[in-house]
This record gives C-alpha cells, structure tokens and sequence, in this order.
C-alpha cells in the first residue's frame, strides 16, 4: 500500500510540473496578451465620454392651516376641512396634464432640450409622490407626534432647472386647487341668486293675484251690498207708492162725503175761533188717548180734491221717503270705496311683502361678497425644491480589472490548449 500512495504522489507532482512547465515557457505570451488586452480596454474607457453627475430634487409640503380652511369657509357655501383641501391638492398634483401644462407654458422644454414625446412622457413618469405620511399608520409610536411631510421628486442632471420646475409645479397645483373651491363657492353664489330671484318673483306673482282676489272679492260684496240697498229702495218706493195710492182712496171717499154733506170749504178756522168741536155731528176715529176730526170735515170738499190732484200729479215719491237719504249715502260710500281704489292704483306690491325685503337683503350680501385666495392655500411649504447629487459607483476601474482578470484567464485558457495539441502532435509521431 504504502508503494502505491508513493507512486501516486509522484504522478501528481509530475502532473503538476507537466502543467506548469508551459506556462512558464510561455509566460511572456501570457503576460503579452494580458497587456494588450488590458492597455485596449483603458483606451476605451478613456476614450468614453463621462456621464453627466445625477441629482436628486426633492421638495415636501405639509396639510394646510386652519387659518386658510377658515378663511375659505368664512362664507358659509363650503364646509372643507384640511383633510379634503388637502386631497383636492394632491390630485392636482398628481395629474400628468398639469406637469405637462407646466412644462410647455413654462419653456421648460425648451430649457431642457427634450421635444420627444416619449422623452417628455417619461420625465413626467419619473416625478414620483411619497405620501411618507402613511408611516403613521405602519409605526404608530413613532410618528403620531409627528405630522411628516409629503415629498415629490426626481432624478435629473439639470437641478437648477428641475428645481424650478418643481416649485412651479405645487405652485400651480395649490393654485388650481384654491381656484377651484372658489370658482365652486362663486357657482353656489350665483345658483343661490338665481334661486332668490325665481323666489322673488314667485312672491310678487302671488301678491300680485292676490291682489286681484280681493279687489275681485271686494267687488263682489260691494255689489251684494248694492243689490240689498237698491232692493230697499225698490220696497221703500213701493211702499211710498202704496201708501200715496192709498191716501188717495182715502181722500177720494172723503171729498165725496164731504160734498155729500156739503161741506165745502175746510174749517180749520173754527178751531181758532174757539168752537167746539164736540157740539158737530161729526165721526170721530177713535186714538189711544186722542180723538182726530175726520178730513171730510176738516179740510172741506175743495181742498180734498186739491190734495187728490196734487198726490195723482206727484212724479215722484222720493222727496217723501226719508230711508232713501240713508241708503243714497251707502251707495255712495260704497261705490267710492277708498280701499277698492287703492288697490287698484296700486303700482308696486314689494313694500306689503316683508319676505322679499329679506331676500333683497340677502341678495345684496351675496353680490357685495369678493372671492380671492388671499390667505388661502391648499398646502403648506415644508421645503423648497433641493438638490443632491446621487453618488454611483465609479465603472472604469471595474471595467478595466475585468479585462485584466478575463484576458489572464483567456491567456492561461490558450497556452493549456496549445500544450495539449503539441503533447498530441508528439504521441503521434
């Protein structure tokens, strides 16, 4: 046993020695080829154009404050928080229109040479939000102390430019998110006038018809009151007719008893003369405590036709109906019905509507209001657009220790190969 393991020892040293023997020979190749190879790929590096330094750009902003959520809900059409003015700003910011809105509108394409399309649209692409403030929720004792700030950023190798970029960004996007609450508290303003207006005019058209229910009612009563008055008037008139018709059969049958008994003439001369009447044959109509001498004796054939004729020759009873008076009087009241009239002249029903003094009121607060952002804003600056230059990895020395290390390997590679073909050439021969 123990000839055996002497035995393979010196085949191992003798196989060793056979490998090493030719790269010894051929060491200079080796360390030729190494050097070329390695003297081409530092002549390419040198040869390249350096890459221009990366810079980081960050800017960071916070939730708004109180002061601008109070100073934007100070008109009582919006009822935001924070919280909702906040995500409204976030949205803005996160619209790739906006960031490419701020690119044209700002020249800073121009600035920054790049009119591709695609270029374009990847830039924006690389402009990355982080909401840092949902760490609160990952590592609550950390942070609930804490309100950590939302940052926007990207990666360029013009910072200046970038930078500028940035701001104007949250800039504009701050400015459309206010722009935006106001011109939606001016839509409230302006539905909230129209609806006063439509109010308004509803108050009026009902005032107007009511106006004319009750001038309409008041006629109606006035001419109720009319026809009762004139249908007294008719009942007074022919009652005064009746009676004058009767009064004239009565005189007629006294005028014929009193020329019957031949009394012509009246005697109410007697009664001055201090006659008794109580020694005449005369009817006598019985009264309550009073006796009356009859007309046939008292006034005398003669007269009695005169009264007779006079009452068949009167045109009209009226002078002889004392109701007409009062009831000439209401008609009169009731046709110059001050009320009536006063209605009817009545130009403008506003002031006998208190309901439309409160929506003018409110109408000329609302027009008397001016909307602007002044002190307000959707976001609060933490930090300005900043630079940082992104340290990378320097590739040239690497490049060139591969070569070194990959052309040793390909050298050693190439004289093991060489050695085994010429080994085989000298078997054969």
């Amino acid at each position: 046993m123990n000839d055996d393991s002497s035995n393979q020892y010196h085949n191992d040293e003798i196989n060793l020695k056979s490998i090493l023997k030719p790269l010894k020979e051929r060491s200079r190749f080796i360390f030729g080829f190494t050097g070329v190879v390695t003297l081409l790929t530092i002549g390419y590096v040198l040869s390249l154009t350096t890459p221009p330094t990366e810079y980081k750009i960050e800017t960071s902003f916070l939730k708004p404050n109180e002061s601008s959520i109070i100073q934007l809900n100070r008109h009582y059409f919006l009822n935001e928080t924070a919280e909702s003015v906040f995500s409204k700003f976030l949205t803005f910011l996160n619209s790739p229109l906006l960031k490419k809105e701020v690119l044209l509108d700002g020249g800073y394409l121009k600035r920054l040479q790049q009119e591709d399309t695609v270029n374009i649209t990847k830039f924006i692409k690389s402009i990355s939000l982080d909401a840092t403030v949902s760490l609160k929720k990952k590592n609550v004792e950390d942070y609930t102390k804490f309100e950590l700030p939302y940052i926007l950023s990207t990666e360029t190798s013009s910072p200046d430019i970038i930078s500028e970029f940035l701001n104007e960004v949250i800039t504009v996007a701050d400015n459309k998110t206010v722009n935006s609450l106001i011109n939606f508290q001016k839509v409230k303003i302006s539905n909230r006038l129209i609806e006063i207006a439509t109010e308004r005019q509803l108050l009026l058209a009902k005032a107007y018809q009511d106006r004319l229910s009750q001038i309409k009612r008041i006629k109606e009563e006035d001419n109720q009151k009319l026809r009762e008055i004139h249908n007294k008037i008719d009942s007074a008139r022919l009652k005064a007719k009746t009676e004058r018709i009767n009064q004239i059969i009565i005189l007629t049958n006294a005028a014929q008893l009193a020329g019957t008994l031949g009394i012509m003439e009246n005697n109410l001369n007697r009664f001055n003369e201090g006659i008794n009447p109580t020694n005449f044959n005369i009817v006598i109509k019985p009264g309550e405590n009073t006796r009356t001498l009859p007309d046939w004796y008292l006034f005398g054939e003669t007269a009695l036709l005169k009264m007779i004729t006079l009452l068949q020759n009167r045109v009209s009873d009226d002078p002889y109906i004392p109701e007409l008076v009062i009831l000439d009087n209401q008609i009169d009241k009731i046709n110059n019905n001050a009320l009536l009239k006063t209605l009817e002249q009545r130009l403008d029903d506003i002031p006998f509507i208190p309901e439309v003094n409160i929506l003018d009121i409110e109408a000329i607060k609302l027009e008397s209001i001016s909307l602007n952002s002044n002190g307000i804003s959707s976001m609060r600056l933490y930090q300005a657009a900043t630079s940082e230059i992104i340290r990378t990895m320097n590739n040239n020395l690497l490049t060139i220790a591969l070569a070194f290390i990959a052309s040793l390997i390909l050298s050693l590679a190439l004289v093991l190969l060489m050695n085994v073909f010429k080994e085989e050439d000298v078997t054969s021969i």
